[in-house]
């Protein structure tokens, strides 16, 4: 999908030409590299803004992220910063980054129509180029928790985020109640804005029952093996079904040292069962091969793996968690169960590997619901944010 070009392929090469020459700026800042869930709905996004925006990505260089944008033709520009992580290094990049973005807004500062910030961390780098210059943000935020600096700040950031002209939106209530409870907004202003899908993204086309498996059903993991992804629990779940007629497959990696331990009782069980693809770059080709998605989430914010599987109208097995729970409708897209609760999670599982007909009825209402991230209207919504009531920068 490059939708952003659809409205104006048709048009004379002069006025293509006009359009381009006076487009409004809009500066990305994120400081993710990898194509988690945040970044991969930033793609949908970029690739869905209508063409009178020219758009300037702003992160640190290298990574998935960045190299999928310039393959797919979706920046317009890229200004690099540092992201040292932690430490004594780490801040001194941060005041680096900040500076970098001034030195852009300056020169760009008439024709930059909004800074878009992924988030309160990103908020956290905008502040100076913002307030001196008197430019739009739209904070976009998918935070999970209220980080620690954001609890150190709220003192020094609540007073200057007053007297910046900015807009909030959250992809869930629980993102919103992020940025309440971090004492950056009131709720009232916060708007939820879910993360945009692409079906084109992620839709597979769903094998036969022959290349999946005749006589099992097939349970897929998607997602990272991070503690609050749920991973730790997923061996204790596999042995509990292990009488059941399933297959496993595991799209993951071993990044978190935390994990080593359910990675070694997941490798010693029999292949035939469990089987490890590993992350894959194009989650069509995993969605294909699924009967059921499960979801063991400790914490989300919104629950991207869900509306996946939502989008290929499979059923998902998932933590009650209060973001997924709005996704799946009170579980008439798929089943619940207390976060961290092996055996509920294995009775849910077994109550869908019995049932073909409960498969299929939750994944249609799964269909049903999915229009919510329809990535045309979601990334409006977005733009109607940079619009709002702009504040023209003086000359």
């Amino acid at each position: 999908m490059n939708a952003r070009h659809d409205d104006h392929q048709h048009a004379p090469i002069q006025d293509r030409q006009a359009l381009r020459a006076h487009r409004r700026e809009i500066l990305v800042v994120c400081l993710a590299r990898g194509l988690g869930g945040s970044t991969r709905s930033l793609v949908t996004v970029l690739d869905c803004l209508p063409e009178s925006f020219r758009r300037v990505l702003c992160t640190p260089g290298g990574g998935p992220f960045l190299r999928l944008l310039r393959t797919r033709g979706l920046i317009d520009g890229h200004l690099a910063i540092p992201n040292g992580g932690l430490g004594f290094k780490g801040k001194l990049s941060r005041f680096v980054a900040m500076f970098e973005i001034v030195r852009w807004v300056r020169r760009h500062r008439r024709a930059v129509q909004a800074i878009h910030a992924n988030g309160p961390e990103e908020l956290n780098l905008v502040i100076p180029a913002a307030l001196i210059f008197k430019v739009r943000v739209v904070v976009w935020s998918h935070a999970r928790d209220v980080s620690p600096w954001m609890r150190r700040l709220r003192v020094v950031l609540g007073p200057l985020v007053r007297r910046m002209d900015i807009r909030w939106a959250a992809v869930s209530n629980l993102a919103r109640d992020v940025l309440v409870d971090g004492g950056l907004a009131t709720t009232s202003l916060v708007k939820i804005v879910p993360n945009p899908i692409d079906p084109a993204d992620v839709v597979g086309t769903r094998r036969t029952a022959g290349a999946r498996s005749a006589d099992r059903v097939t349970i897929g993991y998607l997602g990272s093996d991070a503690r609050y992804k749920g991973f730790l629990l997923l061996p204790d779940v596999v042995e509990a079904l292990a009488e059941a007629p399933v297959r496993w497959l595991v799209f993951s990696n071993e990044r978190s040292s935390k994990s080593s331990e359910a990675w070694r009782r997941l490798r010693e069980l029999d292949p035939e069962r469990v089987s490890f693809p590993g992350k894959v770059a194009n989650v069509r080709d995993a969605y294909g091969q699924c009967d059921i998605v499960f979801m063991p989430s400790l914490d989300e914010s919104f629950g991207r793996v869900a509306a996946e599987a939502m989008l290929n109208g499979l059923p998902v097995v998932a933590s009650d968690l209060a973001p997924v729970r709005d996704l799946l409708d009170g579980g008439k897209a798929g089943k619940l169960f207390p976060p961290g609760d092996v055996a509920a999670a294995a009775r849910c599982l077994l109550e869908l590997i019995d049932d073909a007909d409960a498969r299929a009825r939750l994944g249609r209402r799964g269909q049903e619901l999915a229009g919510r991230f329809e990535p045309h209207t979601v990334v409006a919504e977005l733009t109607a944010l940079y619009e709002q009531d702009r504040r023209l920068v003086a000359g």
